[in-house]
């Protein structure tokens, strides 16, 4: 992947560009089309105040400093249906360069807040493969952090959903 602003090679951990260090908003670029609104719910990484996003289909919580988003598991599955075609095949290859190259720079899961009951969230590998490790609150939803709504939508698009 290649940073939006400078175009420079994106490292495989983090979001930050190794170049210009600015960093890049994979989730909310998949999500450009959407309305935005104040939400009054704090991200559980960065502590600021939320974005609300509505799309035609789908809202979700949104951090704009970190780039992570919450949303509920239902409309979380809509959203993948709609952004990958599921019919793509199996790129062994690319598949196991996302398992192993996660673009998350936490060196070990950490446990976060819920933003809206505050509980603490569950910590686990998405579909216990992608090796995406996401957030879940079982009442509210999944939290993504940064990038990793891209990651998942990759490791789906080369076919790991069929591994």
């Amino acid at each position: 992947m290649k940073c939006i602003y400078c175009s420079a090679p994106l490292p495989q951990k983090g979001l930050n560009c190794s170049y210009c260090n600015k960093l890049n908003p994979l989730n909310a670029k998949l999500l450009e089309s959407a309305e935005k609104l104040d939400s009054k719910h704090l991200c559980p990484c960065c502590n600021l105040n939320l974005e609300t996003l509505k799309t035609s289909t789908i809202n979700l919580e949104y951090c704009k400093e970190c780039d992570g988003i919450l949303i509920a598991e239902e409309e979380f599955e809509t959203l993948i249906a709609y952004k990958v075609n599921l019919r793509s095949k199996l790129n062994p290859h690319y598949l196991r360069f996302i398992q192993d190259h996660p673009r998350d720079n936490r060196k070990k899961p950490q446990f976060h807040p819920c933003p809206i009951c505050q509980k603490s969230m569950a910590v686990v590998n998405y579909k216990k493969q992608s090796g995406v490790i996401i957030d879940i609150c079982e009442e509210h939803g999944i939290w993504l952090d940064g990038g990793e709504l891209q990651q998942i939508i990759e490791w789906y698009a080369v076919g790991g959903d069929k591994k």
